[in-house]
């Protein structure tokens, strides 16, 4: 494998924003049996917490007047009962849950860094490590622009699960660094220090807004790292993450502005699909059978940003620096059988 691709570079035009950005998306669009194993995978996943939700609802309620009401519509006085003496995945049964405040829930808890149910912080850790082992098949079918086999696609993922872990490790100290020292240096130390002689609410929440500014780009740099490591441990089948973080860093660094367009617009993308849930979120009188179809709906195109985020960057990177000499090695091949691999050591032998 060569080890100066800047050879060939400029023979090349450079990739841009746009064009990455679209290209993603075609391959992902092009891709409907990757989509439908990745929101399977989704709900799959969900399902234990649902059914232990389910059990808990059932329980509680019984054959009474409540839960006759309580499948005619939304009872609010009904759901604070059952929030103040359950437990567990039981807590996060709320109003939050309906429709869009469910998402913004979500996303107001992550930023301000709330301390997770353990339940819920165990399927996040199941989905996470799943989304792990599956990153290395991901990248690998996207980066391609082709099917593959499943064979294939399955020694993909075994292949950079471990490597993977090696770099989540890494990457999971950064996010360690940033909630529990800039998170609380941000919020706590410099926004109580600035707002004390304060008098104006409206600069006030100026100023939070700006720290949340500057905690999201600070996360966004290492998410943008860490994806590009992933691009690069694949394409060019990296064994060393460091090597592959350092890679990506420099990468990175020289081509900053176009990096964080092509994030940016990403993330652009991924605004235009909430603004599309808040406006099409069911409500509480919302018919079962149309809640969950617009839901799945909702699940599929945020599966869809999401691989066009990884996609996106393989394009870009092959579009900057990847060539014939200078890619991945050839496709996984999947091991004979050991009757065959039987065989084949004892016509050796003889």
């Amino acid at each position: 494998m060569p080890s100066s691709p800047e050879v060939t570079a400029a023979a090349r035009p450079r990739a841009t924003i746009v064009g990455a950005f679209l290209e993603g998306w075609r391959r992902v669009l092009r891709a409907p049996a990757l989509s439908a194993s990745v929101l399977a995978a989704t709900a799959l996943l969900a399902l234990p917490l649902a059914f232990a939700l389910q059990g808990m609802l059932e329980q509680h309620l019984g054959t009474s007047l409540e839960a006759d009401r309580a499948v005619a519509g939304w009872n609010a006085g009904w759901a604070a009962e059952f929030g103040a003496q359950a437990q567990g995945i039981g807590r996060t049964f709320s109003h939050e849950i309906l429709g869009f405040g469910g998402t913004m829930a979500i996303l107001s808890g992550f930023i301000d860094h709330e301390e997770l149910n353990p339940t819920i912080a165990g399927a996040v850790t199941a989905y996470v490590v799943v989304w792990i082992f599956l990153s290395g098949g991901l990248i690998d079918r996207l980066a391609r622009g082709r099917p593959i086999r499943t064979r294939a696609f399955f020694g993909a993922c075994g292949e950079f699960f471990v490597r993977f872990l090696r770099l989540g490790l890494v990457i999971g100290i950064a996010y360690w660094v940033l909630f529990s020292w800039l998170h609380p240096l941000l919020f706590s130390d410099l926004y109580n220090a600035l707002t004390q002689d304060m008098t104006e609410e409206r600069l006030a929440v100026a100023l939070r807004a700006a720290l949340y500014a500057v905690f999201l780009a600070a996360l966004a740099l290492v998410s943008l790292v860490a994806d590009f490591a992933k691009v690069r441990a694949v394409v060019e089948d990296r064994r060393s993450m460091l090597s592959a973080l350092g890679a990506s860093v420099r990468f990175i660094r020289r081509r900053c502005i176009r990096v964080a367009g092509l994030y940016l617009l990403n993330v652009a993308a991924l605004f235009v699909i909430l603004r599309l849930w808040l406006q099409l979120a069911p409500a509480a009188d919302t018919p079962n059978w149309l809640a969950l179809l617009l839901a799945q709906v909702y699940l599929l195109f945020r599966v869809w940003a999401k691989l066009a985020f990884m996609a996106s960057e393989a394009v870009f990177f092959q579009g900057e620096l990847a060539h014939a000499g200078y890619t991945a090695g050839p496709r996984p091949q999947w091991p004979d059988s050991a009757a065959v691999e039987a065989i084949e050591n004892l016509s050796r032998s003889s």
